[in-house]
């Protein structure tokens, strides 16, 4: 790998299942409820992924020193950085999983499992609560 470039496939990933009880990549959702579980480089990097999807909807090539830089980060061909970190995380959580070509990235989040939403904060478990009543009631 070239040490002045380093590129990434990127394709969505489908999930119907959900997509049919989730919320966008780029909600308020996911920055409230899924930023302290992913961290703030991971749910930048998810969010900017999904606007590139918005261009290229089958994929595309992400150059990762740009994205890097666009978001005040470090990329490097060496897993230390806080690109690749942030990337690692993704893969973590279940919000991008390693195909034969590169990633594949969902658009539609999950609901946050319980076992994360047990360690936020008291105001965010409630104000998880009142958003999942508040969407089932519209």
């Amino acid at each position: 790998m070239n040490r002045h470039q380093l590129n990434l496939t990127v394709v969505p990933w489908h999930d119907a299942t959900v997509e049919a009880v989730g919320f966008a990549a780029r909600s308020a959702y996911v920055e409230w409820f899924w930023l302290p579980v992913l961290g703030p480089s991971a749910t930048w990097l998810l969010r900017r992924i999904d606007f590139g999807f918005d261009d290229f909807p089958d994929g595309y090539v992400l150059d990762a020193h740009a994205t890097a830089a666009s978001l005040g980060i470090a990329a490097r061909d060496d897993s230390g950085t806080i690109f690749a970190r942030a990337v690692s995380r993704l893969q973590m959580f279940g919000v991008a999983q390693t195909t034969g070509t590169g990633l594949a990235v969902r658009r539609v989040m999950p609901p946050v499992p319980h076992r994360h939403l047990s360690r936020m904060p008291t105001h965010l478990r409630s104000a998880h609560d009142d958003w999942l009543r508040n969407r089932t009631a519209a």
